[in-house]
């Protein structure tokens, strides 16, 4: 007798996934936010020079650019060239979608989608965006590890060194656990024990587009550089922004502490990070001395910054609905 088939997922069940992301953003900026005096956040914020401000737009602007670079490569080593300016149409869609989207890969769904469509169904079309997302996670783990090595003689915090050899150690368990054929075969009959046989097509086509892109070393070696960069920049931009808000913290630990609260904040437990970043933020900066109120201020001005650069994915999206409107027309 045949098994039925798994049952699928209720049409609600997204929905309140969502739901709960807001509802857990709002509790912890609640309880940020009665935890300081919010005034003197207030008060925080209207201190960052606004031409300040509208460099550090600049900067983020840039790191799409660098971002929209890297898918290129990427995609290029699969024999798929498409225009630079059409890859960042698509990218800020993704950024834009990623903002309210109820998965911590939103902005990747809608990212894969378009491509799909654009490369009229190449495989390597959703294998690239994958790879693009470790190659990033890796830069960051990096630089994090870097940070650590050059700094630890000074700083000395044995709860931050555990933290980032701990995602380190998590990155390195994942690539491995991607790679190995026999954990692969292992997880997909597992996920068919307890009934989500839906997953293992992904976990299939992740293991695929590894493998895929282990040939292609010169792209690999060019999009972790352009990583590197982009996470450096990303850095860079944070500390500018602590800078004008006085924070008077050295950016070594800026190299140390904004990839630990990027790493939490990649969370799925949040939108958009709001929140489990802000917190992040008041956590690691106070071992330096920042108060909470000005670790919030700081952390707020970072995901305003964002807000603005990504909200362009809007007008991408109506770009590129329009043009697909005028071809079918």
């Amino acid at each position: 007798m045949s098994q039925p088939a798994p049952l699928a997922p209720p049409r609600g069940t997204g929905r309140l996934i969502f739901l709960g992301k807001v509802l857990v953003s709002g509790l912890l900026l609640t309880v940020l936010f009665l935890q300081v005096d919010r005034a003197v956040v207030v008060r925080t914020l209207q201190t960052l020079p606004l031409k300040l401000f509208l460099g550090c737009v600049g900067l983020y602007l840039l790191g799409y650019l660098i971002s929209t670079v890297r898918w290129h490569r990427l995609l290029a080593a699969e024999g798929i060239r498409l225009p630079l300016w059409r890859l960042a149409l698509v990218y800020f869609e993704g950024a834009f979608f990623n903002l309210f989207l109820p998965t911590l890969i939103g902005g990747d769904i809608v990212r894969g989608y378009a491509i799909y469509k654009i490369t009229r169904g190449h495989d390597a079309s959703i294998a690239s965006i994958l790879v693009d997302r470790l190659s990033g996670f890796a830069a960051l783990v990096a630089i994090a590890l870097v940070a650590l090595g050059l700094a630890y003689g000074e700083i000395r915090d044995p709860q931050v060194a555990a933290m980032i050899l701990g995602v380190a150690a998590a990155f390195v368990v994942i690539i491995a656990v991607l790679l190995n054929k026999r954990v692969k075969e292992r997880a997909s009959g597992l996920l068919r024990r307890i009934g989500l046989t839906r997953f293992q097509a992904k976990l299939q086509g992740m293991v695929e587009a590894l493998h895929r892109y282990r040939g292609h070393r010169r792209a690999l070696g060019q999009a972790f550089l352009l990583s590197a960069l982009l996470q450096a920049l990303i850095i860079v931009t944070y500390y500018w922004i602590g800078a004008g808000l006085n924070v008077g913290v050295p950016i070594a630990y800026f190299f140390l502490y904004v990839p630990l609260i990027t790493f939490v904040a990649m969370l799925p437990v949040s939108v958009a990070g709001l929140g489990v970043r802000e917190g992040g933020a008041v956590f690691f900066f106070s071992k330096v001395g920042v108060d909470a109120a000005t670790a919030l201020s700081m952390s707020l001005a970072w995901f305003s910054l964002s807000l603005i650069v990504s909200s362009l994915g809007g007008l991408a999206f109506l770009v590129n609905t329009h043009a697909a409107k005028r071809k079918q027309g």
